[in-house]
């Protein structure tokens, strides 16, 4: 079970895992040997087996992963909710990490000494993109998803809608922050990391959006500071 993680994580490295989460092929019930009995009754207040699959797959992989790096018993390690919700580490070890899930897949981002943000999206979802590009999105975020045709508009759209998501988890701000509040701009065709602007939030100007590759049809994003992007690794897992 997870022989894909790697044994070390380098100082300098940003590090992404992913992963497929099929209730098909996987049971909630097989991830939750290493998980402390909080997570585990956790789990179980979730109403639907998917749900609770995502859940004990998700902390499975996290608690895997940190004990490798930091030699620790994964069941031991000490996570904490954050006061604005946002799981993180509660020892001296500086690991900052995000976790995303979509429907069939998931993720989650480890950096050292910098908050990082993740979010995936199926692009497959139905979605009504012009009524909710109009509640999250800026003017000229939505001439942009507009100019495309009706196929890559809704790529376009979870684009902006990732970007946005992981800029939320980064600053920890989630549903607190208007998300019309924050410009997008993507990167282009010969840029490696998008840009982000944000009169509200002092310092948002030095955090990029990078785009993270994963199977057809999900699309994800990383939010990081500029000072994190050395080596990006991304592990299918």
């Amino acid at each position: 079970m997870h022989q894909n993680i790697p044994e070390r994580f380098d100082q300098s490295e940003l590090a992404i895992l992913t992963f497929e989460v099929n209730p098909s092929k996987e049971r909630w019930t097989d991830y939750i040997d290493i998980l402390p009995t909080n997570e585990v009754e956790k789990s179980e207040e979730y109403h639907y087996s998917q749900d609770k699959l995502r859940f004990t797959k998700c902390r499975s992989i996290l608690r895997k992963t940190l004990s490798k790096w930091v030699n620790e018993d994964p069941k031991t390690i000490g996570i904490k909710m954050g006061g604005n919700g946002k799981p993180k580490l509660d020892t001296i070890h500086h690991i900052k990490f995000s976790i995303t899930h979509t429907e069939g897949f998931a993720g989650i981002a480890f950096c050292k000494g910098f908050e990082v943000g993740l979010d995936v999206e199926n692009s497959n979802r139905d979605t009504n993109i012009d009524k909710v590009s109009k509640k999250v999105f800026t003017d000229s975020e939505q001439i942009k998803i507009a100019s495309n045709s009706d196929i890559d508009a809704k790529k376009m759209f979870f684009r902006f809608w990732t970007a946005k998501e992981a800029f939320l988890k980064n600053t920890g701000h989630g549903l607190t922050l208007d998300p019309k509040k924050i410009e997008s701009y993507l990167p282009e065709a010969n840029e490696k990391y998008g840009t982000y602007e944000c009169l509200q939030l002092k310092g948002s100007s030095n955090l990029r959006s990078i785009d993270i590759s994963c199977p057809e049809p999900y699309i994800m994003t990383l939010c990081a500071s500029k000072k994190a992007l050395g080596k990006i690794g991304v592990y299918l897992i």
